[in-house]
């Protein structure tokens, strides 16, 4: 196939040996010095992790015909320029739902147990008494879950069958007449009202103008003074001014967060110096099992499209008829 796929930044090898058997492959983490503007050009297929795909990039793009997500969040990519010039966007949804589940939890322990209070405090002589580490069981306490995707499905599942907690969750782009229950999981009318009753609130959404700054002071006021929240979705969901004022003033236990709004969040960000917060780099779905399965089926996407196939996970499918 006399076709070219850019990848824009670190993938797992076995997409790439996907593509260079049946493409031209120009894999910018390895060649220093050259930017996505220089070769964008000559793409056909392009794939990208947390690159920024503006259309003044894709007006260059003259032969461009598939942009594949290495994950699925597309806020970094301009999905209505692409759809304006007919261009398919295709994610890896599923790829990495287990992993950010487990990463999810992860955290939900860690705030739970204060593990990782106990730990600075004990490698760094500051530990003193076992009672100033006192944690909460997970079994009975009520999860709430924004966002009833592939991930928050995953994240209910495993801690309703794995801690014995119960599940709540709001959804705002479920239909208002979609069934009330979820296996089992109590659907609930509006954010508000999960807030109120969740001991651990974990965000499940997509990062959209609709849910761009979905938490903040109105919500976390809502949450009980025991209650604790995760973001591992994207940075923009959380008001980070509300949440640290929330946690200096105990208006909940603490929060955990692999999302930030700048990324990657500068060391000085006043969350990071909160001792109920906890933090990760944005790599909730970056295990290797995730990573092989996000660069196969990203390869794959690509390829179907430049095969003259239907891709299976196109987020703007007006373009493929």
């Amino acid at each position: 196939m006399d076709k070219t796929v850019v990848v824009t930044e670190y993938v797992d090898s076995a997409g790439l040996e996907l593509l260079r058997a049946q493409v031209r492959l120009f894999y910018l983490p390895d060649s220093t010095g050259v930017h996505l503007s220089d070769v964008i050009a000559e793409a056909h297929g392009l794939g990208v992790r947390l690159a920024r795909i503006t259309p003044d990039l894709l007006d260059a793009a003259t032969h461009l015909q598939v942009i594949a997500k290495h994950g699925v969040g597309v806020d970094n990519i301009d999905v209505a320029a692409a759809t304006a010039r007919r261009i398919p966007v295709v994610t890896t949804p599923g790829a990495n739902s287990t992993s950010v589940a487990e990463h999810i939890l992860s955290m939900i322990l860690c705030l739970a147990n204060r593990i990782c209070a106990a730990d600075s405090a004990l490698k760094s002589g500051r530990f003193r008494s076992r009672e100033d580490y006192v944690g909460v069981e997970l079994r009975g306490k009520t999860l709430g879950v924004v966002g009833m995707g592939r991930i928050g499905s995953e994240t209910a599942r495993m801690a309703r069958l794995g801690f014995g907690m119960d599940v709540c969750y709001f959804d705002p782009m479920l239909l208002a007449n979609a069934p009330g229950d979820t296996d089992g999981y109590r659907r609930l009318s509006g954010l508000d009202e999960l807030l109120c009753q969740a001991d651990f609130v974990v965000l499940c959404l997509p990062l959209t103008a609709e849910t761009s700054g979905v938490v903040g002071a109105h919500e976390l006021s809502l949450m009980k003074p025991t209650a604790y929240l995760v973001n591992t979705s994207r940075g923009g969901l959380v008001d980070e001014d509300a949440l640290c004022d929330a946690l200096a003033n105990g208006q909940i236990a603490g929060a955990g967060a692999d999302a930030f709004v700048q990324e990657p969040v500068p060391s000085d960000h006043p969350l990071l110096r909160m001792e109920n917060f906890i933090a990760t780099p944005h790599v909730g779905g970056a295990t290797r099992e995730a990573m092989t399965r996000m660069s196969t089926d990203m390869a794959e996407e690509i390829l179907r499209v430049l095969q003259g196939e239907q891709p299976h996970h196109a987020v703007n499918p007006e373009v493929l008829s």
